[in-house]
């Protein structure tokens, strides 16, 4: 198969994807909203999980992602290529706690 489809939640949009073709590239050559900011793996604001396909990491060893994430199914759309039709979910940022909120 030389393309594949891309289903984003909550979104729920859906876009085609070559088969050597970073996910993030395809989501902007085809006009679909998806947060990024440094396409190259730094600033984790493209940070999803996959639920349902087959999503191969690149250059993990320069990605800021852990190996936790990556058995979590967790990928960077910056950094990451298809290899089957896949469904990912948006990973919320976690809420960092206010220091006035520890527990005593």
């Amino acid at each position: 198969m030389s393309e594949f489809k891309v289903r984003l939640h909550p979104s729920n949009e859906a876009f085609m994807v070559g088969r050597d073709e970073l996910i993030l590239d395809a989501a902007i050559r085809q006009g679909v909203q998806v947060p990024y900011s440094c396409r190259n793996g730094t600033c984790r604001t493209c940070l999803f999980e996959v639920k349902e396909g087959t999503v191969q990491p690149v250059d993990v060893e320069v990605c800021m992602i852990s190996d936790q994430e990556l058995e979590s199914n967790r990928r960077l759309l910056c950094m990451s290529l298809c290899r089957s039709d896949i469904v990912m979910e948006k990973v919320q940022p976690r809420r960092r706690r206010n220091p006035a909120e520890s527990v005593q």
